[in-house]
């Protein structure tokens, strides 16, 4: 199209060009306005300070009075005018209201009742106030919350909303704990809580402490709380061991509550019969959020535990008791484990591919064996690819294996005999004492007497002559056998019961059982997998058994006389040479981690074990446990 037919174009329809123009004029002035009266109050704002001491928290709330009509539809007058009687209507309305939208809960999410202690109110003109003065009036309500204990944690919950009330309210929150020089702050949208632990064992620092300070506080806090530091984010931990993979995580159940359809009698709470259900629909849940592969195969998870937590730091420590769980600070701990095919883990990787509104994003720490390898994070804002970690096995994380510890002693004492020589010898003196004999008695005369001397002269040259051969070895039994040096069999027996350990490595139960199958022998192979299965076993972390972090070795001491006597329950037999027994107290170090947490637990046992040759390599043959007992336990947090 040419210029000018653009233009006459342009011509012959200016009338509806103006009424464009006109209405973008419109639009844009109507927007502006909306935009005014919105940033004049774009949604209700409480400011809400709370003083904490041991016995009481101190809640004040300032509002402004057109809450009073956003809250409780208070009615103006044809002047536009809310009258005073009205607004005292809705100042006595809005106490139950806050004592109802605004709530504090304890450690179990049990609500503490609260009552208002004072009402700073505005001055209210008879005539009333303006609907469009009414931002210009602030109350403030005072709510007193008592104790009979000092709270430990403290869940702030508000809901300043209206069903029909389009924009939420916002409460800018400030909370400060007596004694201290320390203020928490936050934001909070209706229907959000926040949960702050409060530590009265120690004075609090001052703000102007220095970093060396502050960096020591800090570590004791993360010591005290188990690693949560938050009670709203989602932490993840992936463990990876030889022969397993475990994903646990950790999210609040207000979270899950955003996008599953949890169904539950109190509003505030999930009763213990409600729980399985809660369960389930976890499963369906996760089973297709994180796909993982181990070695290049898809795995389906086995979901170890699901447990609803409180915020009682023994919740974390060991299995939780069941009870009802509160929605306001409840979580949910959840670990999936994966098997490999095969025997080890030598590949994996783990996909997270569902975000919500509420989750946006799982920050994950990621632990190869009992070495914290890096953080990773999956976010709605990643691209798919980059929501998939990948993991390869170093040579080193496998497990060694093991080969029998061949039996090598010195050899007995041993006498040789040439018994050829030996028998000709013999001959000739029997030869030579029967002519004695027959000479003796007359009976041998002439010819015969020197066929016997001949005979016995003849005997003893070849005997001479083959005293190198037909030679019989004996063992010496006028000499004890030699015995092994005492170091060489401490270092025996130390490094049998180090693997013996060691086999727990292996993978699955056949696979220990193969490799304890070196340094065991005999029916006492079964009877000690099956004890040290039970020595390392936590009860209060559902039976888990801990990984064995260290094996030190209090006193080896060696017994081996050739008449060593052991016992056996009722039987009691000879241990042989170059068998020996070796007395051992040593103390085993083991470990259970989960959600960052680590449980360690440390034992000392005595027990007398018999060592003998078996098939040519040396094993323990026998096990008589004196005594075990418990050195420490505690639980202690993984550091990054």
């Amino acid at each position: 199209m040419s210029r000018l037919s653009a233009s006459g174009l342009l011509v012959s329809h200016l009338p509806m060009f103006r009424w464009l123009c006109c209405l973008l004029v419109f639009a844009f002035a109507a927007m502006s306005n909306e935009v005014i009266s919105a940033s004049t109050h774009p949604f209700s704002i409480t400011e809400t300070d709370i003083f904490v001491t041991k016995s009481r928290a101190i809640m004040r709330l300032q509002m402004f009075a057109e809450d009073l009509v956003l809250f409780h539809e208070l009615e103006a007058n044809e002047s536009d005018v809310v009258p005073a009687s009205e607004i005292k209507r809705g100042l006595e309305l809005h106490r139950d209201f806050l004592l109802e939208r605004v709530t504090l809960r304890d450690a179990r999410g049990e609500l503490l009742k609260g009552h208002i202690t004072d009402l700073q109110s505005f001055e209210i003109p008879e005539a009333g106030i303006a609907t469009t003065d009414m931002m210009l009036h602030t109350a403030v309500y005072q709510i007193e919350f008592p104790f009979a204990d000092p709270p430990e944690f403290l869940t702030i919950q508000q809901d300043l909303s209206d069903p029909d009330f389009v924009t939420p309210s916002e409460m800018k929150l400030s909370v400060h704990q007596t004694g201290s020089d320390l203020t928490f702050t936050d934001s909070m949208k209706a229907g959000a809580a926040v949960t702050l632990r409060f530590d009265w064992t120690e004075t609090p620092l001052s703000e102007d402490a220095s970093d060396e300070e502050w960096e020591s506080w800090f570590a004791k806090q993360r010591e005290q709380t188990l690693g949560i530091m938050s009670y709203s984010s989602v932490y993840s931990f992936i463990y990876i061991d030889p022969t397993e993979l475990r994903h646990e995580v950790l999210i609040p159940l207000a979270t899950l509550k955003t996008f599953l359809p949890i169904q539950h009698r109190d509003p505030s709470f999930i009763d213990i019969d409600e729980q399985d259900a809660v369960r389930e629909l976890i499963r369906n849940w996760l089973k297709d959020v994180n796909p993982t592969t181990i070695n290049g195969l898809h795995v389906n998870p086995e979901f170890t535990r699901i447990d609803l937590l409180g915020l009682d730091q023994k919740d974390m420590a060991a299995n939780a008791e069941k009870r009802r769980t509160s929605l306001a600070n409840g979580r949910v701990g959840i670990i999936l484990t994966y098997h490999p095919s095969d025997r080890f883990v030598r590949a994996a990787t783990v996909e997270w591919t569902r975000f919500h509104s509420t989750m946006r994003k799982v920050e994950s720490v990621v632990i190869a064996g009992d070495k914290t390898l890096q953080r990773f994070e999956f976010s709605r804002f990643n691209k798919p690819a980059d929501n998939t970690f990948a993991w390869e096995c170093p040579p080193e994380f496998l497990p060694e294996t093991f080969t029998p510890i061949p039996a090598e002693t010195p050899p007995l004492p041993t006498i040789t005999v040439p018994m050829l020589s030996f028998g000709l010898l013999l001959g000739a003196i029997v030869s030579s004492s029967v002519c004695y004999l027959l000479r003796s008695t007359g009976s041998l005369i002439g010819f015969g007497r020197i066929s016997f001397v001949g005979l016995s002269a003849i005997l003893l040259i070849v005997s001479a002559c083959t005293r190198e051969f037909g030679i019989t070895v004996f063992r010496n039994p006028f000499k004890s056998p030699p015995l092994l040096a005492t170091s060489d069999c401490q270092q025996l027996a130390e490094k049998l019961h180090a693997r013996t350990y060691k086999a727990l490595e292996a993978g699955a139960e056949a696979q220990i059982l193969d490799s304890l199958a070196t340094a065991v022998d005999g029916p006492l192979l079964e009877e000690l997998y099956l004890q040290m299965r039970r020595s390392l076993e936590l009860r209060d972390q559902g039976g888990a058994v801990a990984r064995v972090t260290s094996v030190t070795y209090d006193s080896v001491d060696i017994t081996q006389p050739t008449d060593i006597t052991r016992s056996d329950g009722e039987n009691s037999d000879q241990l042989s040479w170059p068998g020996f027994e070796a007395a051992i107290t040593w103390t085993v170090a083991g470990t259970v981690e989960h959600w960052g947490h680590i449980h360690e637990r440390q034992n000392q046992f005595e027990a007398v074990f018999a060592v003998e040759p078996a098939n040519g390599a040396w094993k323990f043959s026998a096990m008589d446990l004196r005594s075990q007992k418990q050195k420490s336990q505690r639980t202690n947090v993984r550091r990054f």
